[in-house]
């Protein structure tokens, strides 16, 4: 194998590569095993020719064409490996030749990356806050939860739940056609059109109304968008909502029951509380990632952010696909073009690259470590929390080496991010406490970015 090894520009470095004979060998091999059962050649039983014969029967490059999907990365890797390159995710790999067969191989090198001052990074904390309105909104929530709908004789309102026989014409065309159909009267309501509710407040039973509707232009129908709807409605029976009272025995029938309204305002309340402060805490850490990396400069290889795009693409496919929507169709309904998408993906590509290794680099220079048993640790709550299989059997699935090492990339994000944060605060970290002042810089400090962009960066490309 004859490597010829380019300059290193943009953090990545290209790989031309020349295989011997020797090197073809055993490819040929694997080729003829995998086509000679599928192959007919007059004289020999199916599957029974000897290589000789089915390589002047279908040719070398046959052969060869069956097993390069594996054979282009085995001999990039014996290449990257022979130039002792410290590769940083998978190589852009073209079949340049096939007789001989020559490879180019660009391959990205770990990014380079400057952090910035980050020890002056300085954040100010907002205070989670729940307020009275707050409490008494999740109390109306629950109290509209339970509410009962009752028949009322009188004239349609806002609000109300009523049964209607509708039809609408367009140019003669039936568009709608409803019998015996129960719709909620709400002021934002578009159904079927805009401003069909609100046509039918004042409304009696039993009251017959025509009306004209104009459907907006942006209407998500374009046979319809601008058109008239000549509608003909006739209204059946009228139900308001009828609240429970905000009492203990409102309190008693909710869930599983409270001792009295006071205790279930007051777990609420705690609730909402906590519910503040996770979304404070989590507000605040996105402020001081954002200020972290306005701090850092990174070089990253073009092929790496090529490969994530790519990877990201394949995930909104997946996405689109598990709800039946068509590329084409997705991208008409944001109002974007496949190359304005994959801009905007290429610019959150390059994102999720220099977080983690922003944040892989930041560990290093802090030292954070995650030992074996914090990685136990955290298995056995995954573990805990899936415990059951569908027949309501106790279950313990299988920790892969993959797995392990995922969950550790994840704890070594989680103690990353928490020392970014103790930096930010003006804070000394817990072990740092503990820790003469000489040693607190270079042997203390946790932190890192989130779980799923951390383990999806790393294995992106």
């Amino acid at each position: 194998m004859k490597i010829t090894q380019e300059e290193v520009v943009d953090r990545q470095t290209v790989l031309n590569i020349e295989l011997e004979e020797e090197d073809l060998d055993s490819y040929i091999d694997q080729g003829y095993r995998k086509i000679a059962p599928r192959l007919a050649i007059p004289g020999f039983r199916k599957g029974k020719a000897p290589r000789r014969i089915v390589e002047q029967f279908v040719g070398r490059e046959s052969l060869l064409n069956e097993v390069l999907d594996t054979m282009l990365p085995e001999i990039t890797g014996k290449a990257i490996e022979e130039q002792s390159i410290e590769a940083a995710g998978m190589p852009s790999i073209e079949l340049e030749e096939l007789d001989p067969i020559i490879v180019k191989a660009t391959v990205p090198l770990m990014p380079e990356v400057s952090l910035g001052d980050y020890k002056e990074i300085s954040v100010e904390e907002e205070p989670a806050n729940v307020s009275e309105e707050d409490v008494q909104q999740r109390l109306e929530q629950i109290q509209h939860g339970m509410a009962s709908w009752e028949p009322v004789e009188r004239t349609v309102q806002m609000g109300d739940l009523v049964t209607i026989q509708a039809t609408g014409l367009v140019d003669g065309d039936s568009v709608v056609e409803e019998k015996d159909a129960v719709i909620f009267l709400d002021e934002d309501s578009d159904r079927p059109f805009p401003g069909f509710a609100q046509q039918l407040a004042d409304m009696a039973q039993d009251e017959l109304k025509e009306f004209t509707l104009s459907i907006p232009e942006e209407f998500g129908d374009e046979k319809l968008a601008g058109k008239d709807v000549a509608f003909s409605v006739t209204v059946g029976e009228i139900k308001e909502r009828v609240l429970p009272e905000l009492d203990d025995e409102f309190a008693k029938s909710v869930g599983d029951g409270y001792e009295s309204f006071e205790a279930m305002k007051a777990e609420i309340e705690s609730d909402a509380n906590e519910a503040a402060e996770s979304s404070a805490t989590q507000k605040y850490n996105e402020a001081v990632m954002e200020a972290f990396l306005n701090g850092v400069t990174i070089e990253v290889a073009p092929v790496m952010v090529g490969h994530e795009v790519t990877h990201m693409e394949g995930e909104r496919s997946r996405v689109l696909s598990q709800i039946n929507v068509r590329l084409d169709d997705y991208l008409r309904s944001i109002g974007k073009s496949e190359k304005e998408m994959r801009d905007e993906l290429r610019s959150e590509a390059e994102e999720r690259i220099k977080r983690t290794y922003a944040m892989s680099k930041l560990a290093e220079e802090e030292g954070i470590e995650v030992s074996e048993e914090d990685v136990e640790e955290r298995i056995k709550e995954i573990l805990a929390n899936n415990t059951q299989d569908t027949e309501g059997l106790p279950v313990q699935p299988e920790f892969t080496d993959e797995m392990r090492e995922s969950v550790n990339r994840v704890l070594s994000s989680e103690k990353t991010l928490e020392r970014l944060v103790t930096i930010a605060k003006g804070e000394k970290s817990s072990e740092a406490k503990s820790k003469p002042e000489s040693v607190e810089d270079t042997q203390d400090g946790e932190d890192g970015s989130t779980e799923e962009e951390t383990s999806e960066q790393s294995e992106g490309e």
